[in-house]
């Protein structure tokens, strides 16, 4: 595997250029795997990193992405949540047409750009949602994907997760609160690998 990585400029209305890091791994690859972080989750942190390696064993490219507040190192006022998703939706236009495979895997808040960038794009697009937003739940259900929460997870609890079509794949996580995390090391590193063997599923 020749693995290779481009940088994608896009421009931000935080006064800055975002770099989107674009990892291949052959020429002409078919397969791409777009990571889309939390509002305070980059893709450095474990359940986008093993998400973004896992992908490339299975000879996915990458797209990492990375919103305009966050290049500029300052905080997100949620109204400025339009501007995050039109920046994502530039970055992943700039390279979904050379692919035929493409799935999102998307962290909180970037449950939500993920869903709307991919009801732009009208594209076929499958998900992995983790730990997402009560707000994600509509984009859940008009689209194929496995959703990952935590049993303590304030921000989506077992009754928001009811509301999720039956058809969809949900996987609750015990004990694990909105990073799929409880506290306990040993137990974040067997939930890690649960989460990683579903990303497996998913990319096989």
């Amino acid at each position: 595997m020749t693995k290779k990585m481009d940088v994608i400029p896009v421009p931000s209305v935080w006064g800055t250029e975002l770099k989107q890091k674009h990892i291949t791994v052959r020429e002409q690859n078919h397969k791409l795997v777009v990571l889309f972080p939390g509002k305070n989750y980059p893709c450095d942190l474990p359940l986008l990193y093993y998400a973004g390696n896992t992908a490339i064993q299975h000879n996915y490219d990458v797209l990492k992405l990375e919103y305009g507040y966050q290049a500029a190192r300052t905080d997100l006022d949620i109204n400025q949540l339009p501007s995050v998703i039109d920046e994502c939706c530039e970055s992943v236009q700039k390279v979904i047409n050379n692919y035929e495979q493409v799935i999102f895997i998307s962290k909180s808040l970037g449950t939500i750009v993920a869903g709307e960038v991919h009801r732009r794009l009208q594209s076929n697009i499958k998900h992995v949602f983790l730990t997402p937003l009560v707000k994600t739940i509509p984009y859940i259900n008009s689209s194929e994907g496995t959703i990952i929460y935590g049993s303590n997870d304030p921000a989506f609890t077992k009754e928001d997760a009811a509301q999720i079509e039956s058809s969809r794949k949900v996987v609750e996580i015990a004990r694990a609160d909105h990073g799929l995390e409880t506290g306990d090391v040993e137990e974040n590193l067997n939930h890690l690998k649960v989460v990683v063997d579903i990303y497996r599923e998913v990319l096989k």
